[in-house]
């Protein structure tokens, strides 16, 4: 009876050294199965990683190119007097471009006050002309009025010039002209 017992106990580690055994295999098999079922879930990143690392090669060569300008050789003094330099630049060209801009628009104002002015001067002349019209009508009138008389009293008496200007003047003979002037005429 002792010999059995101890017969027994070799088989019973063994089958649960199998046991054990076959509990890790299977664990190991499980998870080889969820890795493969996890790497078939995996997404292709492939195309995206090419992007970015064309991307990533772009940014490269821009930033090479950036250490390749003068700009970036310079020092801050240099590159302060560098952009001092260009504003000058910049702004002597706006400043041709505005003497060029105030320069026609001078001409142009120019060229419009000679059509205001020659405008003005017409209209100042067609009021000299009414003026002097006037004027000239008005001397007529006055020379009308004082050189027939002055001229008739200068003329000789025999003539009666200054009794024929009455006579035309009241439309009547020269005879009933003298009489009407003579009864009207004021008592001195």
């Amino acid at each position: 009876m002792t010999q059995e017992p101890a017969q027994n106990a070799p088989d019973d580690d063994i089958a649960r050294a199998f046991a054990a055994l076959r509990g890790e295999v299977s664990l190991t098999r499980a998870a080889l199965e969820g890795l493969t079922a996890a790497r078939e879930r995996i997404p292709d990143y492939s195309v995206t990683l090419s992007q970015i690392a064309k991307e990533l090669a772009d940014a490269a060569s821009g930033i090479e190119r950036l250490e390749q300008s003068p700009a970036a050789r310079l020092s801050p003094a240099s590159l302060t007097t560098a952009i001092v330099k260009a504003s000058v630049d910049a702004r002597a060209e706006d400043r041709a471009l505005l003497s060029d801009a105030r320069d026609t628009l001078s001409r142009s104002i120019g060229r419009i006050d000679g059509i205001v002015h020659r405008g003005q001067a017409a209209d100042r002349q067609w009021q000299r002309v009414w003026r002097a019209a006037a004027g000239g009508a008005i001397g007529g009138m006055l020379l009308m009025a004082v050189v027939p008389g002055a001229i008739a009293r200068n003329l000789p008496a025999s003539w009666h010039v200054p009794e024929w200007m009455a006579a035309r003047t009241m439309g009547l003979g020269q005879k009933q002209a003298g009489q009407r002037m003579v009864a009207t005429a004021p008592d001195n």
